[in-house]
């Protein structure tokens, strides 16, 4: 199973601009790896531009974004993890249908373009994760086992993504509908 380490400032920088607002964010993180270890380099968050579709429950990416990304990993020789968020799902978060069926698509794009790397697909809650990966040369993923935040001092934190991935999918989205105010 792989675990992912995340810089604590930079793990901090993705949190406040997925829940910048009450609409789903994307970015992508470029990683090492080494064996089971994804090691997190750099990050690129996705701006407004780079969607075709951004909702408070469905995000699209623009082709030409998807390519920009891919450039960005050949460049820097790094796998990449695909994120994003849900927001006001708190503890709760979950990959959905529509993940589902994007994320294994682009799966196979990533596999085309970054032979030989993982790579790895993760939602985020306020207050939890979820994430899988495939593996280099894999067509079917696997639980991500870790998500480790590495702090300056060498402390960390470990959060264990939830395994939705492989679960029955929920009927609904969020605990509050679209239309409601977040707190």
């Amino acid at each position: 199973m792989s675990r992912v380490f995340i810089p604590k400032p930079l793990f901090s920088e993705l949190q406040t601009f997925f829940f910048q607002n009450n609409l789903e964010q994307g970015a992508f993180l470029f990683a090492n790896a080494e064996g089971s270890d994804i090691e997190v380099v750099d990050a690129y968050f996705i701006p407004a531009e780079g969607w075709s579709v951004q909702l408070d429950v469905y995000l699209e990416m623009k082709d030409s974004e998807r390519g920009k990304i891919m450039q960005l990993a050949r460049q820097k020789g790094c796998a990449v993890i695909d994120c994003h968020s849900h927001p006001d799902s708190g503890t709760d978060v979950w990959f959905s249908p529509s993940d589902i069926a994007g994320i294994t698509k682009f799966a196979t794009y990533v596999q085309w373009k970054l032979p030989g790397t993982p790579y790895v697909a993760t939602v985020w809650g306020e207050d939890s994760v979820d994430g899988i990966v495939w593996p280099p040369g894999s067509t079917t993923p696997e639980l991500l086992e870790l998500i480790v935040v590495r702090s300056e001092s060498g402390s960390t934190r470990s959060m264990k993504p939830r395994g939705t991935w492989f679960r029955e999918p929920r009927s609904y989205w969020r605990k509050e509908s679209s239309a409601g105010p977040r707190d």
